[in-house]
């Protein structure tokens, strides 16, 4: 961004969202944070000050960069935990707290909205299962993010604000290939009410209900605050009273739902004439997806690969992470991907980000999907 009040405005809405999730964290009366993801933020250091046990869960390249200067830069390392994740691998969430027996603080803060309808929906059920074993809340300012940056934008910038966003939006729809920061948990500004409704609908789906605390009575005083009037100051104080984080629960009504196991990730692979013939079994996504592109990568370095046909029969799941990593590799051969014996869940998922890569060889690719069970794209 090299506008400098659309990095003003970006910093405002981050340090508001910082400040204001450490202070429900503390006030929320669990010891135990479980911040997901914890990214590149000093929250481990603030709360574990404070007394409170952190535990830090990401993707291994963030944790592995991470983890390091945060612990170099602590006095109570003791009371802090870095773990590498994939939040739709409910295994994975499970193995980094399997020690903890206290309830637990979950937060998931800028995340949300990166994921497909299929990842939302397999993220709140595994939240709601670490709830189920552990007891505690959910604390997210996700739903309602879109509104937090309007408010911010349209509050300290005035009529500039609507070019400001957009850079903002831009920017941010570069960091996703797949989706458009939009599923049914982030409230549509254009409707507020209906989707609040859609959002507690998929929350009560998976047995839990939410409570909406507003912004501005938890939120410090800002450090970003000196680049701003006092009139600036004041206009955003009050924006902020009209935004909401969400405070989510078990819902006592609730019918207790058991732990779906999940098939762990196995792979094989062969080539044959010029076809890298792929086997995948189980779930594919940030955790498993690196896998396959050091397959790829390792045959591609030592031999001419044409194409990829990928054995999908006995393949259970597969997340953006997985998508991009097959994209790429559809990309990267003459003769594109080949998906063999989709079965219906994933085939619902391969579908909508393929569809574009299809349409440069075949328009009816999406339908050639469906009716064979099988596409090339």
């Amino acid at each position: 961004m090299a506008d400098s009040d659309t990095i003003l405005g970006n910093a405002i809405v981050v340090e508001a969202k910082y400040r204001t999730m450490c202070r429900l964290i503390e006030d929320c009366g669990y010891r135990t944070c479980v911040d997901l993801p914890c990214g590149y933020t000093p929250k481990a250091l603030h709360l574990t000050r404070k007394g409170l046990r952190f535990v830090g869960l990401d993707l291994p390249i963030v944790v592995q960069e991470i983890a390091p200067i945060i612990r170099s830069l602590a006095n109570h390392s003791e009371r802090m935990t870095f773990c590498e994740v994939d939040a739709t691998n409910y295994e994975s969430l499970e193995a980094a707290l399997r020690d903890i027996d206290e309830p637990l603080c979950i937060t998931t803060e800028g995340m949300m909205m990166y994921f497909t309808e299929n990842e939302v929906d397999t993220v709140i059920d595994n939240v709601r299962n670490l709830l189920e074993i552990h007891g505690g809340c959910w604390i997210t300012p996700d739903p309602e993010v879109k509104l937090q940056f309007i408010e911010t934008f349209c509050s300290v910038f005035g009529e500039s604000s609507l070019a400001k966003l957009a850079t903002t939006g831009n920017a941010a729809s570069r960091q996703s290939g797949i989706v458009e920061l939009f599923n049914s948990f982030i409230l549509d500004e254009a409707d507020v009410i209906g989707s609040r409704k859609t959002a507690n609908a998929l929350l009560a789906k998976h047995g839990l209900k939410a409570e909406r605390i507003n912004l501005a009575e938890y939120m410090s005083e800002l450090s970003v605050y000196n680049q701003l009037t006092s009139e600036q100051i004041l206009r955003f104080k009050e924006a902020m009273s009209r935004c909401n984080y969400w405070v989510i629960i078990l819902d006592d009504t609730r019918k207790p739902q058991a732990v779906q196991k999940q098939q762990h990730f196995e792979m094989s692979y062969a080539l044959e004439n010029g076809i890298l013939r792929l086997t995948l079994r189980g779930r594919v996504d940030s955790i498993s997806a690196p896998k396959i592109l050091t397959a790829w990568e390792s045959e591609k370095n030592v031999n001419v690969i044409d194409g990829v046909e990928i054995d999908c029969s006995k393949l259970e799941y597969i997340s953006s992470a997985g998508i991009r990593v097959l994209s790429n590799i559809h990309g990267d051969c003459s003769r594109g991907v080949k998906f063999l014996n989709v079965n219906s869940s994933v085939s619902e998922i391969l579908v909508g980000p393929f569809v574009g890569l299809q349409q440069k060889k075949s328009p009816n690719s999406a339908e050639k999907l469906q009716r064979t069970n099988s596409t090339e794209p």
